[in-house]
């Protein structure tokens, strides 16, 4: 359905530019409510070039290799971001969420137009859209005015050099990004069920929050920068006080960009978010018998081994059975120190 709107107001921006932005967008509307009440300072950003067209095509050069660096900027993301705030379970968590829309607001009150007129890729699109559409119109008609814009050699030119380095920076910028992202694969933080490959990850996720606000038992959070700032933001799972629900699949179905993959429930259940891993020193089994993690896990990933060399039992994890739901690390009596905890495991 998403797909299908974008593909209508694309199609209406041909032939009106900026359609969706003066009619339809609400970021436009609040942006244009906070400017007119804005601070008496001069409109400085006027002679900055159109940074938005830069993006557009940095982010389109880049999705070629898997990666469109700034997909994330997309404006309706930072006001659907905004809606999770009341999903958060800590203060930083809340800030963050509201951060996008804070800078925009700001932005809005200080210096106008600005981010419309001269950084909002989603405008930006829709100006490229509409200039394409002028082209063709204007293609039939060899003595309109419009067919008679000066295009010397020098600007065409200079117009061309400027768009190859653009494009080039995207390419190169993807790929670093994914080099990047394929190196901190091992140690990346938890990422909800479906997620692609951690090389590709940050850079599909759109930052929307649609995850975190459908997320029943809470447990996924924005990334304050435990994969670094290529994934700012970016939707990480932590089980402090839940686990991921065998009869929820919800966080797979909401995803606009595909950094998290539509699963049905079996698909999710079959999903691997991590490993289950003992720690024996802590363990309170040796001491009381405890075995809730036993109790807790849905899947039946956890029993009762012995080790004949040490004379003793613990806990043990089936790896074939765990997909690192975290039923267990949420119910580990042993403090903020779990002795059962999931680590991340290699997307295969």
């Amino acid at each position: 359905m998403g797909s299908i709107l974008g593909l209508f107001f694309a199609v209406i921006s041909l032939a009106r530019k900026r359609w969706f932005c003066r009619y339809i967008c609400p970021i436009g509307l609040l942006l244009d409510t906070v400017s007119g009440r804005k601070l008496p300072i001069k409109s400085w950003w006027k002679g900055c070039p159109p940074l938005g067209k830069y993006i557009v095509f940095i982010t389109a050069a880049g999705a070629i290799l898997g990666y469109p660096l700034f997909l994330w900027m997309d404006p309706l993301a930072f006001l659907n971001n905004a809606f999770s705030a009341y999903k958060a379970t800590d203060v930083l968590s809340g800030i963050l969420s509201l951060s996008g829309m804070v800078v925009l607001l700001l932005l809005a009150f200080t210096s106008g137009d600005f981010w419309c007129a001269r950084i909002c890729p989603l405008g930006a699109t829709q100006d490229l859209m509409g200039s394409i559409g002028s082209y063709f119109r204007n293609f039939r008609k060899p003595g309109s005015a419009e067919s008679k814009v000066e295009t010397a050699p020098g600007n065409a030119f200079a117009a061309t050099r400027r768009m190859f380095i653009v494009v080039a920076a995207g390419l190169g910028f993807s790929l670093v990004a994914k080099k990047i992202g394929q190196a901190r694969s091992d140690d990346a933080p938890l990422r909800p069920p479906g997620a692609i490959k951690e090389d590709e990850f940050a850079g599909l996720c759109l930052r929307c929050g649609n995850c975190i606000r459908t997320c029943p038992s809470r447990i996924i959070h924005p990334d304050t920068g435990q994969s670094g700032i290529l994934g700012f933001l970016s939707p990480v799972v932590r089980f402090e006080t839940d686990y991921c629900n065998e009869e929820c699949n919800a966080c797979t179905t909401v995803c606009p960009s595909g950094a998290l993959q539509n699963l049905n429930l079996e698909q999710k259940n079959r999903y691997v978010i991590g490993k289950a891993s003992v720690d024996t020193s802590l363990c309170l089994w040796g001491f009381t018998d405890c075995n809730t993690c036993i109790h807790a896990c849905p899947y039946e990933a956890i029993e009762v081994r012995w080790n004949e060399e040490a004379y003793e039992s613990f806990p043990g994890v089936d790896p074939e059975k765990c997909n690192g739901c975290g039923a267990c690390e949420a119910v580990c009596p042993t403090g903020d120190l779990k002795a059962i905890i999931i680590r991340k495991a290699s997307l295969t």
